[in-house]
């Protein structure tokens, strides 16, 4: 009997040694910051982290010196083409995710193994808004024209948007009247989720950042009071 037991609690280890640690990893590399110390000088554009549930977007100004977003991502290309908006949201995530899984309490087991284990076409996510929302759920952040740009590149390289003339939406997929998703570069992983890409595109204009999550939490860790 004893044997048996010892036999079991190895196997037992055996089957969650790779869950604990990605769980370790996870908590190393939100705990270590990067650009802890951003630039802020001459930040004058106001910024937004949003986070719903497990997922971050960021928030950005549609309209600006550096890049005006309704030329690109269309308002058009929701349902009720939204006018005058004053910001708009982006994510990234696995497609077949998203049109699976509008709420979270939708997630279906086959397809978040999916997701994280089955290479896949990704989407970027887009969401116009008249002003910003108000939740406890929000950072705030103040960049520089320079930082701003190195983030507005990171969002169009997601899409490869620098080398077609119009962007086209994925056709009837939306989760709002003011929303359109994109095809996307790359693809969602265990190693790769939608916070890990908001998490990079804070790292490639020189905010802070963790070093790298899967998850929110690292993320606004960084920007803890």
């Amino acid at each position: 009997m004893k044997q048996a037991l010892r036999y079991f609690f190895k196997f037992l280890l055996i089957l969650l040694s790779p869950a604990l640690f990605y769980l370790v990893m996870v908590l190393i590399g939100s705990l270590i910051p990067v650009n802890s110390n951003p630039e802020t000088k001459n930040s004058k554009i106001d910024i937004y982290l949003y986070k719903q549930d497990m997922h971050t977007d960021i928030l950005l100004p549609v309209k600006s010196d550096i890049i005006q977003w309704d030329r690109i991502f269309k308002p058009k290309h929701t349902l009720s083409n939204p006018q005058n908006s004053e910001f708009i949201g982006f994510g990234w995530g696995d497609l077949n995710f998203y049109r699976n899984t509008p709420q979270w309490e939708d997630l279906k087991l086959d397809v978040a193994f999916k997701a994280l284990f089955l290479r896949s076409q990704s989407a970027l996510h887009t969401r116009f808004y008249q002003k910003i929302p108000t939740s406890k759920n929000l950072v705030k952040i103040s960049v520089s024209e320079d930082q701003y740009k190195k983030l507005s590149e990171y969002i169009l390289e997601t899409v490869k948007a620098e080398n077609k003339q119009e962007i086209l939406p994925i056709s009837g997929l939306h989760y709002y009247r003011n929303d359109a998703f994109y095809s996307a570069e790359t693809s969602f992983n265990l190693f790769k989720t939608c916070n890990t890409w908001t998490n990079s595109a804070l790292k490639a204009a020189g905010l802070k950042a963790c070093l790298w999550t899967p998850f929110p939490q690292g993320i606004f860790f960084q920007y803890r009071d």
